[in-house]
């Protein structure tokens, strides 16, 4: 599954990935004045939330967006996610198989299913004890990803040192950094597949200023404020 978007273009792979550069500072700020945060991240924020509401059908865009955000990404049972962006069978067979190719095992893979009394007759995360395993494979996954993201940026922002220090930094860089983003662009398919029928559009980001409140300051403006002011 590749889902690609431009740099004008919204679609669920770059809401979430997006998200992911931004959640440490979200949940940091849950409860909290958004006016504390520094501007130029106030705007990314507010663009993650403006796409947001897009994707499920939401115009009202008042409110903390933090708020909205976390309980979107946050959440603990994702109820009203689930209820409004169903998982189709065909996208349940896709994320399977995603999982099953992941896991490199299939004997195991096998036995899981067997063990939980599953017998393929049914998708076995669709209508399930209330989203039960649909909504604990997406918490995981979600929270795995915000912890990678952590380990992908641990770099970012080094602004001097030595030959030694930025020849470690490559090298785990080339060990571990890039390894790490090839693999969790399969992790971020199968957050989109369980994530449902709605996240499968995209919006231009003219669509989103006119009808979701979607900022307008460009990225080239917020460099410039991060360079001077963080």
């Amino acid at each position: 599954m590749k889902q690609t978007a431009s740099s004008s273009q919204w679609d669920a792979k770059r809401l979430i990935q997006e998200y992911f550069k931004m959640a440490s500072l979200i949940k940091s700020y849950h409860g909290k004045s958004f006016d504390d945060i520094a501007w130029s991240n106030q705007i990314r924020i507010k663009r993650i939330a403006s796409a947001l509401h897009a994707f499920m059908g939401l115009k009202e865009t008042e409110g903390n967006p933090i708020d909205f955000i976390s309980s979107a990404f946050d959440g603990w049972d994702f109820d009203r996610l689930f209820e409004e962006s169903p998982l189709q069978e065909e996208d349940h067979a896709t994320l399977m198989a995603l999982v099953k190719e992941a896991m490199n095992d299939d004997r195991r893979y096998e036995s899981l299913l067997r063990m939980d009394g599953n017998h393929h007759e049914h998708p076995f995360l669709i209508e399930r004890k209330k989203y039960q395993e649909r909504r604990s494979m997406l918490r995981v996954l979600l929270k795995y990803r915000e912890s990678a993201e952590k380990l992908i940026s641990h770099f970012d922002g080094i602004m001097e040192g030595s030959v030694g220090t930025y020849l470690c930094v490559l090298a785990v860089k080339g060990l571990c950094v890039e390894p790490l983003k090839r693999n969790n662009e399969k992790i971020d398919d199968m957050i989109i597949l369980l994530l449902g029928d709605k996240f499968k559009q995209s919006f231009p980001e003219e669509e989103l200023k006119a009808a979701y409140g979607y900022p307008r300051e460009t990225d080239a403006e917020l460099s410039e404020w991060d360079s001077d002011n963080m």
